[in-house]
């Protein structure tokens, strides 16, 4: 690909809609600086902490089988 045919001020998530990885809304990227979040807000973000929390404390594997200790 040429250096004309590439869109010179965009990068490339900019391009694509992200979606959160807790309610699956889509939400544009605040800054283009550092990685892309995964999350659309706080509220999100909090989520998610909380429900891997629980999801760690469970005694139970994929499927309803236990886990080996």
């Amino acid at each position: 690909m040429s250096a004309s045919a590439r869109p010179a001020t965009l990068p490339h998530t900019a391009t694509r809609p992200l979606h959160c990885a807790c309610c699956g809304r889509p939400f544009v990227r605040p800054s283009t600086r550092g990685p892309a979040p995964l999350y659309c807000s706080v509220d999100c973000q909090k989520q998610m902490r909380v429900r891997t929390r629980v999801w760690s404390g469970r005694d139970d594997g994929p499927f309803g089988l236990r886990r080996a200790s």
